[in-house]
């Protein structure tokens, strides 16, 4: 069991050589870039490729089941509800709390939820969000009251599953049907093991990995930094499947098969009019996805969802832009080819409007 040491409870602050050290490696490691540095190519490719299909955001329509394509600010109970509806053998169960309800009308809902599903843990999570803002894994009814009392928009209380988590790059091509996987990522969640000896500040500091996003775990935990783990503790650091949440991302494309492939197939006869995005789900382990079995959907995200196994340590920078940009190549090609067929294109504009909307959401939730 951990010990504590009583000191203040002020915020951590690290000396400044070991901060400029942190930023230091996490410079020279591009998957830690800020986004918009990483992306000022992939723009750049995205204005030409708008160019060359004459329809700056033909993109849109590459997922016409979703608002926008699943660009930004679409609803996760969209396609949650159509899999639990049409395949609830693939998705994590899960139920809308709409914020017009009445707080305790939403918390009642929320346990009886829990309830009938075995119990605590739970996930909680707003239903229009990306790069995991604002989810939760709930694990008591005080902090199921805390989240619901502070949440300031619709929210979905969903099933925890346990096991490993992936995210798979899927599409398809309008008229074909027949469903391609551009990538699969294993999502791992770093954790250090206690010695009896040290802080949970020094085995953080001394974890390559976790080293890497000291700064987000001085935050995160900030009120237990001091604690010292028992010997063989181990102490989970990351459990949201996010990058910017601290997971790390592999590169799992050696787990294809044609199992897998039928199981994708299933995902989308389950959701009319999605194409093209990401399926982000948990199963037992690395041969029960082989084996397309036990796959649980936890959410499914549209255009904008990146192939995340370009961020696997290592990969050359060249190869991560190779592979966003036959992404976004697909993602018009689909969009065009959709709109051909009458699907609707969200104009730059409304676009935009999309985008000041989901940060100002974003600010809500942070």
């Amino acid at each position: 069991m951990s010990q504590a040491i009583d000191l203040a409870a002020q915020p951590y602050r690290a000396p400044l050589t070991e901060r400029l050290a942190i930023r230091w490696a996490r410079m020279r490691r591009w998957e830690f870039w800020p986004a918009w540095l990483f992306y000022i190519p992939v723009i750049a490719w995205i204005l030409w490729l708008g160019l060359r299909h004459r329809s700056p955001t033909a993109f849109t329509a590459a997922n016409p089941a979703f608002d926008s394509g699943g660009v930004v600010g679409e609803s996760k109970a969209v396609a949650l509800g159509a899999l639990q509806q049409n395949a609830p053998g693939l998705v994590a169960h899960f139920e809308l709390l709409p914020l017009g309800e009445a707080l305790e009308l939403r918390i009642a809902r929320a346990q009886r939820f829990a309830a009938l599903g075995g119990g605590y843990p739970v996930v909680l999570k707003p239903d229009i969000g990306s790069r995991g803002r604002g989810v939760a894994v709930i694990r008591d009814e005080a902090a199921l009251r805390a989240y619901l009392t502070q949440a300031s928009g619709d929210v979905l209380v969903q099933r925890y599953i346990g096991g490993e988590e992936f995210g798979l790059f899927v599409y398809r091509e309008p008229g074909s049907g027949a469903p391609r996987l551009y990538s699969i990522t294993h999502k791992c969640f770093p954790s250090v093991t206690g010695d009896g000896r040290r802080r949970l500040v020094e085995l953080i500091a001394d974890d390559a990995r976790a080293r890497l996003i000291a700064p987000l775990l001085w935050q995160r935990f900030a009120d237990r930094l001091q604690e010292i783990p028992a010997p063989g503790e181990r102490f989970a650091l990351v459990e949201i499947g996010a990058h910017c949440r601290g997971s790390l991302f592999l590169d799992a494309s050696h787990l294809a098969s044609e199992a897998l492939l039928a199981a994708v197939a299933r995902v989308f006869e389950a959701i009319p009019g999605f194409h093209f995005g990401r399926l982000d789900l948990r199963c037992p382990s690395e041969a029960a996805l082989r084996e397309g079995r036990e796959l649980r959907i936890l959410e499914v995200n549209g255009v904008t969802a990146e192939a995340a196994h370009i961020y696997h340590p290592g990969t050359p920078l060249r190869r991560g832009y190779a592979s966003m940009f036959r992404q976004w190549r697909l993602a018009f090609a689909i969009g065009a080819e959709n709109a051909a067929r009458g699907a609707t294109i969200t104009g730059p504009f409304e676009l935009l409007h999309r985008f000041r909307a989901d940060l100002e959401r974003g600010k809500a939730w942070s």
